[in-house]
């Protein structure tokens, strides 16, 4: 019955006796007899625990070290390509602000991703952003006293051409732009006036090109902004000294290119007309054109005078009429001074008349002239003689994926979209020109190419997030692994901890070769005492009932 009150004992497979721990009536588990937990430190050396701390602390800042660069601010370009003296005005602005900033590479600077667009505009607020000339906002500046009216003059144009400049960096492809003036000066002598005139220089985006649409519509837009001045009169120059302006004359006589760059140009301008009118038909992606042109190469003169026969004309006319006739006379009358003295007898005097002969003659002259043309010819190089046109335009699919399943679009429709093409050229077949169209099955280059530039972005973005988490976690593992474990292998290996251990092995050896009756002695009196010690009351019980059993 005492036996059952007591705390149970298990006995090892080697029949040692392992007490087993007590549960106090708050519910906590009673540790070991003996222990004391202000006595746990002396069982490390000083040196171990220094070792500890320092292990613990080399662990927590390599910690606290990953989480910080892992949530390290990312910076932006602010402004990039910008000359050493707007790049110092910028850097010391962004000082002066206390706005942090990074370097790299030749007048680009870099400000944390958050502040980009405020840091932006505070610096337009200043006037010190870079990107281009000045503005009308030179006159916002208060006017210095007796300056001259060439002064203002210079001021005004260099706001037109800070404006302008500003305005054409709008466009998407252009990245700088400088615009230079100049304006048209009136004077006393009439054949001495100088028309306006302007020149503007462009910087590209990346690898875009500019079509003659845009030149012409930044020479307009320029035109426009200057009294007097002519689009033709506006120079257009790339950064890479490529003359982007012609005038109308000189591009249609292929000066100032190569033939093979007008034949480029003009395939590129049929190519794109075709390929978008096919692909309001057949759907975007779902058209393939290609233009040859053959050009003349020779520049010729011809000479020509074409007579039209039957094209008589009354050049001049003349008529004359005559008429003649004569007669015979012969006197008659007495002769002699009578019939001849005034006062006589006329009738003496008659004379007896009577035609002999007379004529008529009527004369009618008409000149006539031959039409007749004549032409004179020169004939430039670079004229087209010859045009042909390859077309490929994509169907539908029974199966969508399957390349076998293709059905090509039908004849009839192939017909009517080559009659479509022969228009847009200006096909003429005395010329030789051909056109050529087939169905076939295409594939979305442009889409796979954007899809696959996207994939690659953001899986570039997912490992470099990726690899912040992965290498704090690699440092932890390396700290545990490297110092935490040596560290608990040399607290295990403590002699005082092996003296102990070894202690309990002797005393479980001991017990092995006492007899049965003496076990169970031994048993109930280490119960017994561990019950005085923690449970009084329990103990006090036990004893009266083993003085009653005696």
């Amino acid at each position: 019955m005492a036996n059952d009150m007591l705390p149970a004992s298990r006995s090892g497979q080697n029949g040692t006796l392992t007490p087993m721990p007590e549960v106090t009536d708050s519910g906590e588990q009673a540790m070991p007899a003996g222990f004391n937990k202000a006595s746990f430190g002396t069982l490390l050396s000083q040196n171990r625990k220094l070792l500890l701390f320092a292990a613990s602390g080399l662990m927590l800042a390599g910690f606290l070290s990953m989480v910080l660069w892992s949530a390290k601010t990312p910076y932006q370009t602010l402004y990039a390509g910008m000359d050493a003296k707007s790049a110092a005005s910028v850097v010391e602005y962004l000082q002066k602000e206390r706005i942090p900033y990074q370097l790299q590479g030749e007048g680009t600077v870099m400000v944390p991703a958050d502040q980009v667009y405020a840091a932006r505009l505070k610096l337009a607020g200043q006037d010190i952003a870079p990107g281009g000339d000045s503005g009308f906002e030179l006159f916002d500046k208060k006017a210095e006293f007796g300056i001259s009216d060439f002064a203002q003059q210079v001021n005004y144009q260099r706001a037109m051409q800070g404006e302008l400049a500003r305005t054409i960096e709008v466009l998407p492809m252009v990245s700088t732009a400088r615009v230079h003036i100049v304006l048209a000066r009136e004077s006393a002598f009439a054949d001495r006036k100088r028309e306006s005139s302007a020149s503007v220089m462009l910087k590209l985006t990346g690898s875009q090109k500019m079509n003659r649409e845009n030149v012409s519509a930044i020479q307009n837009l320029v035109a426009a902004s200057v009294p007097g001045l002519d689009p033709a009169a506006v120079t257009i120059v790339d950064a890479g000294g490529n003359l982007l302006s012609r005038d109308e004359e000189q591009a249609a006589l292929g000066a100032g290119q190569s033939l093979q760059e007008t034949q480029s140009r003009i395939e590129q301008r049929l190519e794109t007309r075709i390929t978008g009118m096919l692909e309001q038909v057949v759907g975007e992606g779902q058209a393939v054109v290609r233009v040859t042109a053959m050009l003349n190469r020779q520049m010729s003169e011809q000479n020509s005078k074409q007579f039209n026969p039957d094209g008589q004309v009354v050049r001049s006319q003349k008529e004359a009429s005559e008429n003649r006739s004569s007669t015979d006379s012969t006197a008659q009358g007495v002769p002699g001074t009578a019939s001849n003295t005034p006062g006589a007898n006329p009738a003496t005097a008659q004379a007896a008349a009577s035609p002999k002969d007379s004529a008529s003659r009527n004369e009618s002259t008409v000149n006539y002239e031959i039409s007749s043309i004549t032409e004179h010819k020169v004939i430039p190089s670079g004229g087209i003689t010859k045009i042909s046109v390859a077309a490929i335009v994509g169907g539908s699919f029974a199966t969508p994926g399957d390349a076998a399943s293709f059905q090509p679009r039908s004849k009839t429709e192939l017909k009517t979209l080559q009659g479509l093409i022969e228009k847009a050229i200006g096909f003429d077949e005395d010329r030789g020109d051909s056109v050529e169209i087939q169905s076939l099955p295409l594939l979305d280059i442009t889409s796979t190419q954007d899809e696959e530039a996207l994939s690659a972005q953001e899986n570039k973005a997912f490992y470099l997030e990726l690899a912040r988490y992965g290498l704090a976690g690699l440092a932890m593992l390396l700290l545990a692994f490297f110092i935490l474990r040596p560290l608990a292998r040399l607290i295990g290996s403590d002699p005082e901890s092996k003296k102990k251990e070894a202690e309990e092995k002797a005393a479980n050896a001991s017990l092995q070769t006492l007899s049965p009756a003496a076990f169970a002695h031994l048993e109930s009196m280490q119960q017994a005492r561990h019950a005085i010690q923690h449970q009084p009351e329990r103990a006090g019980k036990i004893v009266r009932e083993w003085v009653e059993q005696v």
